[in-house]
């Protein structure tokens, strides 16, 4: 019906609504059939629609070994949002999959060659070398897969692992570096992970220590304090850090939900933030900036790496070239009450 209300065959139907390029169709006749099934209020079906295209209309963001910063951190959720803005527009569809490697070794492989996807965004939080194997394996198969996280504990990415990636390291460099601008020595770092327990978290700590060398600070590992993913974790590092003889005056968290956590210690301490302990987090949820103090941050463009990765897994997916294989994002450091800048300013 839809056919032949556009005046036009089903096999041009087909094609347009299933978006299936290099057919082409003029964008008058494109207009015309996208018209013609509103008014008659078709819905293409799931099954006809991949197999005009050859492939599932479906792409998976997959959490390598998920824990509790799923359901308390924003980042997912904006990397999510910036991946449905995307493949939306394509008439492809977004399913998460949490892997425990420990338990699925093998969903990597299930998914790709289940065909239930037709290609892969992963979130790889902490994966082991098998992991990292098994998606450079796929890929020589043919299979497309974008990573927005660094694999395994190589220093140099695989070549042929396709990433958008966020220059974590420049950002804790920003915050360290505002931090002793303002005259701190005494600063301490809270991980929102255990030890030894993320690539990524240990590498923020790294890049703490060797600011506090580079300054001439002496390293103290009294002054690291590990959370657990949630504010309340955060909270108990941070009252593990009140108590030592000599407190911290400055607070380096390694994301917002610890630098949430990290506030409300100190409060309820009965110090000041910034008077007492100046606080800075990272990421730059959308509520840092309704926290009284407001907290210093450094802002990740996370919704930006989303958008970024889907573009990549479809033109990989439509065997298109891609411009560069590996792209990595600079984040900002917003400044804000919660570090003492404009306290120290009001003074002077």
């Amino acid at each position: 019906m839809v056919a032949k209300r556009a005046g036009v065959s089903q096999t041009t139907v087909s094609f347009v609504l299933n978006k299936v390029e290099g057919q082409n169709i003029s964008e008058e006749t494109q207009q015309r059939v996208y018209k013609a099934a509103e008014e008659l209020g078709y819905v293409p079906d799931a099954a006809a629609r991949t197999l005009a295209r050859g492939v599932s209309d479906n792409i998976a963001l997959v959490l390598t070994q998920p824990h509790d910063a799923v359901f308390s951190d924003e980042y997912v959720a904006y990397v999510l949002t910036g991946i449905v803005q995307v493949v939306r527009e394509q008439g492809f569809r977004v399913f998460v999959e949490m892997v425990d490697t420990l338990t699925q070794s093998d969903a990597y492989t299930q998914l790709a060659k289940g065909k239930e996807v037709a290609g892969l965004i992963v979130l790889p939080y902490n994966s082991r070398k098998r992991d990292v194997n098994r998606m450079l394996k796929l890929i020589d198969d043919g299979f497309p897969i974008v990573s927005i996280g660094r694999v395994g504990t190589a220093t140099e990415i695989p070549e042929k692992l396709a990433t958008v990636l966020i220059d974590s390291l420049y950002g804790i460099q920003q915050a360290m570096a505002h931090l002793i601008s303002l005259g701190h020595e005494r600063i301490a770092a809270i991980s929102y992970a255990p030890e030894g327990a993320t690539h990524e978290s240990e590498r923020r700590l790294q890049i703490y220590k060797s600011m506090l060398d580079e300054e001439g600070i002496r390293f103290n590992k009294q002054l690291v304090a590990y959370a657990n993913y949630t504010p309340q974790s955060a909270v108990d590092a941070m009252n593990n850090l009140l108590e030592l003889e000599n407190k911290p005056t400055a607070i380096l968290a390694l994301n917002d939900v610890v630098a949430f956590g990290a506030m409300k210690a100190i409060e309820s301490y009965g110090l000041r933030v910034p008077e007492d302990i100046a606080v800075t987090g990272y990421d730059g949820i959308h509520l840092a900036p309704f926290l009284s103090p407001a907290l210093t941050t450094v802002d990740a463009p996370n919704v930006q790496q989303g958008r970024l990765a889907a573009d990549m897994l479809l033109n990989l997916i439509n065997s298109k070239p891609l411009a560069s294989r590996h792209i990595e994002l600079q984040p900002e450091l917003i400044i804000r009450e919660s570090c003492g800048y404009y306290l120290k300013q009001t003074k002077n």
